[in-house]
Order: C-alpha cells, then sequence, then structure tokens
C-alpha cells in the first residue's frame, strides 16, 4: 500500500468505500472502462474499499446512479489534495516566509553605534565620518565594508586620533578611540644623542626632547652631536633625545636614463562588478575583459540573527590598462626622474634645493648623466649613550665651568 501512495503521490490518491447490493457489479463496470483502481478490500458482503486516482474517483459519481450504491470518500492525500487545501495551509506558509525575510533584512541591518574613548568633539568626528563610510544606524552591514579599511581612514582623516578598535557583536558596532598624547615622556627609554648621519649645513631644528648642541648655518660632519640628552642645567640629567634636524646635503651623482620608458597607464575610475557565491561557488559575476585587473575585492557575508550565512556578496574593483610609451626630451623630466628615485632611496621627505649638471651624453634613448645635487633632508641619527659617553660629556660640561 506505500508503494501504491508513493506511486500516486503527484497526481493524488484517494480511499473509496463502495456499499450496496451490486458493488461488484460496479467494479466489474470500472474494469470494462478501463478505470484503474487499486488494493481492492471486502468489508463485508455488500461494502467494498479500492483506492483510486484523485481525478478518477470523481467518475464514480455517475457510474453509482446506474447501480444504486453509495459512495464514500474518506483518505485523500497526494500533491492535488494538498493544492485543493491551500486556502488552509497558505496563510500560514506564506506568514512564515514573510516573518523569515523580515527576520534576515533586520539581521542584516544596523542597529546600535556607539563610540567610547576620546573627547566629544573627537567622537562627534568619528560619527560624522562613520556615516560617511556608511557605518550609522539603520544601514546595512554590507553597506559598512571592511572594519580595517573603516579604521584606517579613521585613523588617516581625523589627526588627533591615534588608535581605534571597532568591534561587531550582532548588528551591534562597538568603537573605541584613543586620541594622541603630544610630547608623551617616556621613562623607561635609555639615555642617548642625536648625531649627524651625513655632513650637511643645518636649516632647521626642531627638538621635542633634548638639548641642542648646534645652530642653524652651522656645519657639521658625520658624526658630530646634534641633539645631547645630558642635560646638565637640572643637574646632571640624562635623557633620551628626540628631534628633527634639517640640513642641506651634497651629493654627487651619475645616473643612466632611459628616453622612452614603458609603463602602465591605469583609468580614473575603476570598474565596480557585484559578484554573488555560495560557500565556494560563485555566481552572476561575468567575465571582465582582458585588459582589466583586479584591484580589491570586498567580501560582504549575509547573516540570519547572530550566525553568519555560506552566502557572500562580492564587491569587486577592477582598472583597464593599457601600455603607454613617454619620451623624456626635456630637463625637467629628467631632474624629476632622478628625485624619484632619490626618494625611493633615502625618503619620500627630502626635497631637492639646487642641481647642477657637470655631464650629459646621449646614446640612442639613453642619457648617462652626472650631476650635483643639493638636498634638503633629516639628517639626524639616534645613538644611545653609554657609560663613557657619560663620563665624556660631564668632562666636557666641567672644563667649560
Amino acid at each position: 500500500m506505500i508503494l501504491i501512495k508513493r506511486k500516486l503521490f503527484f497526481k493524488g490518491y484517494v480511499e473509496v468505500t463502495i456499499k450496496g447490493i451490486q458493488a461488484e457489479q460496479m467494479i466489474h463496470e470500472l474494469s470494462v472502462q478501463r478505470i484503474p483502481f487499486y488494493n481492492l478490500k471486502r468489508v463485508n458482503r455488500h461494502e467494498l474499499i479500492v483506492m483510486m486516482k484523485y481525478r478518477d474517483a470523481l467518475l464514480l459519481r455517475t457510474i453509482r446512479k446506474k447501480y444504486g450504491l453509495k459512495i464514500t470518500y474518506q483518505k485523500r492525500g497526494g500533491v492535488p489534495h494538498f493544492y485543493s487545501q491551500r486556502k488552509r495551509w497558505a496563510p500560514l506558509i506564506l506568514s512564515t516566509f514573510v516573518a523569515i525575510c523580515l527576520l534576515f533584512v533586520l539581521s542584516n541591518m544596523i542597529w546600535k553605534v556607539e563610540i567610547t574613548g576620546g573627547s566629544k568633539e573627537t567622537r562627534y568626528e568619528v560619527e560624522l565620518l562613520l556615516s560617511e563610510l556608511g557605518l550609522q544606524k539603520g544601514n546595512f552591514i554590507q553597506q559598512s565594508g571592511n572594519l580595517s579599511i573603516v579604521e584606517l581612514e579613521i585613523m588617516n582623516k581625523i589627526k588627533n586620533v591615534s588608535y581605534v578598535g571597532i568591534e561587531r557583536q550582532g548588528s551591534s558596532y562597538y568603537i573605541n578611540i584613543q586620541e594622541n598624547k603630544e610630547h608623551q615622556q617616556n621613562p623607561d627609554k635609555n639615555p642617548s644623542n642625536l648625531i649627524a648621519s651625513k655632513a650637511g649645513i643645518i636649516q632647521n631644528i626642531y627638538v621635542t626632547r633634548g638639548r641642542p648642541m648646534v645652530r642653524v648655518n652651522d656645519f657639521v660632519k658625520e658624526g658630530d652631536v646634534l641633539v645631547t640628552g645630558f642635560l646638565a642645567d637640572e643637574g646632571d640629567v640624562y635623557t633620551y633625545s628626540e628631534g628633527t634636524v634639517i640640513a642641506e646635503v651634497w651629493y654627487n651623482i651619475k645616473a643612466t636614463i632611459d628616453l622612452n620608458k614603458e609603463r602602465l597607464k591605469l583609468v580614473d575610475q575603476p570598474a565596480e562588478k557585484y559578484t554573488f557565491s555560495i560557500g565556494k561557488w560563485e555566481f552572476f559575476g561575468g567575465q571582465p575583459s582582458s585588459n582589466s585587473r583586479l584591484l580589491f575585492e570586498e567580501e560582504r557575508p549575509l547573516y540570519f540573527l547572530k550566525w553568519e550565512l555560506p552566502f557572500t556578496i562580492h564587491k569587486k574593483y577592477y582598472y583597464e590598462e593599457e601600455t603607454v610609451t613617454e619620451s623624456f626630451d626635456d630637463e625637467a623630466l629628467i631632474i624629476q626622474t632622478i628625485s624619484e628615485q632619490l626618494k625611493r632611496r633615502l625618503g619620500q621627505s627630502i626635497e631637492i634645493d639646487y642641481y647642477k649638471i657637470l655631464h650629459e651624453e646621449k646614446d640612442n634613448d639613453k642619457v648617462n648623466i652626472e650631476l650635483f645635487v643639493k638636498l634638503i633632508e633629516d639628517i639626524s641619527e639616534e645613538k644611545m649613550l653609554t657609560e663613557e659617553d657619560m663620563k665624556k660629556e660631564e668632562d666636557e660640561n666641567d672644563n667649560e665651568n
């Protein structure tokens, strides 16, 4: 019987009770008309039970009148019967579906953003910036983007913030900030001096801790003490030295520069593409063009209540790139190339103050060049004080007195 119900599940089935003197003649009539029936059972002499397809059972109403029988529909099942009862179950199914969808939407919204630490003014600035970045109450969680990037944006755009920690708990975000403490002293740090890392002429001195030993326009050699940690005026106290000493430094540079150089040029606006993934399978992405390069990808998972679902929205940024050939035939562009090379070698804070080309020789698409360059750069370098250095400092101070 179970096998018959499985067979008739999609077409539907019903158990029919046939009562009357000519019940057997009616069964014969069904066979003659080739109306299928299953699982025929006799209850008593004038009562039979038979299982039929849901659609065929409707034909019994006309046949029973011919034989004067009484039929009763008992157990019903299968898809057609379930569909016929839709007025009973549809509202429950629909309301359950709507409730799940509503819970899903609410689970992916931000309901609380709490900022702690720092001053009231700084917290207000952070709150405004978070609103610009999409991290505010009422927005979807996926709009806020990567939390590490949000932390970097806050530290880069609000100068007096030295630390940002963002923690997500369900649909709530807790942001802890710490402000800068200028001139913070570190009593555990060993005494030190600032010495000249190379020879030059002092242009500017900015000392936050220690005692300056040179003045503007002084010429210093490599290894000379610029700022000392020996504070004689405070009773022979030693401390560590902090500060910046800007000087002009001369370099003799020999370089070979390509007049024609190939590089990759990126368009101004990146193309954004969204994809959807279930586990490891990704859909609806489309194929980027052959000249596109993936620059950055953000992953934004979906949530239900406090659980992270295996469904993720991916936002990908692509740049179209092309090969461009640039020609360098101007002295200013050659100096710009030299400046870029020096910044890569000495740091981005250097500045070219003066240059003089001593020798220039062109060879096809290359130029061999020799020049003097005067740079403005920080020449200070920290050197820890030993006991011997401290004793020497004290002796020199006694001789001066």
